[in-house]
């Protein structure tokens, strides 16, 4: 049988990111987050590390519904990662943000991005992988 899945950038990168982010969920999962998932860890990139996000900017930068982030959040406030707060500019409004364990978690996984970037390295050589970051970058212009 013959494999008649895509071969362009876009399904190679699709899939590096993919790759990617497997790898990072399992290691998280290693270290001490067992209720991360591929999705959970999806809306927690698009969260502010620092002031906290409201719930629409949050799905809109995620690319999901309302509704849809509100039933991760639920799941992230359960894992103790996240709190919904008041927000000060408008009493009607909540902000999304890391909680105490959420910035331990934090501190986890972006020791676990350095180290896959250090995997990554090894694998194809701190050259090409300079350069390889420096052309997504380039692609990521607008």
């Amino acid at each position: 049988m013959t494999n008649d899945l895509p071969h362009h950038i876009g399904w190679q990168l699709w899939q590096a990111s993919r790759n990617w982010t497997a790898i990072f969920v399992a290691r998280l999962q290693e270290a001490g987050f067992p209720g991360i998932t591929f999705a959970l860890a999806n809306v927690l990139g698009h969260l502010d590390r620092s002031t906290g996000v409201r719930q629409i900017q949050l799905a809109e930068r995620a690319g999901l519904t309302k509704q849809a982030v509100g039933q991760f959040l639920d799941e992230l406030e359960k894992l103790g990662l996240i709190e919904r707060v008041s927000d000060p500019e408008d009493g009607r409004a909540h902000l999304v943000r890391y909680t105490r364990r959420g910035q331990k978690f934090l501190k986890a996984a972006d020791k676990i991005k350095a180290e896959i970037e250090v995997e990554y390295a090894e694998k194809i050589g701190k050259r090409n992988l300079a350069k390889l970051k420096k052309l997504i970058d380039g692609l990521n212009q607008d």
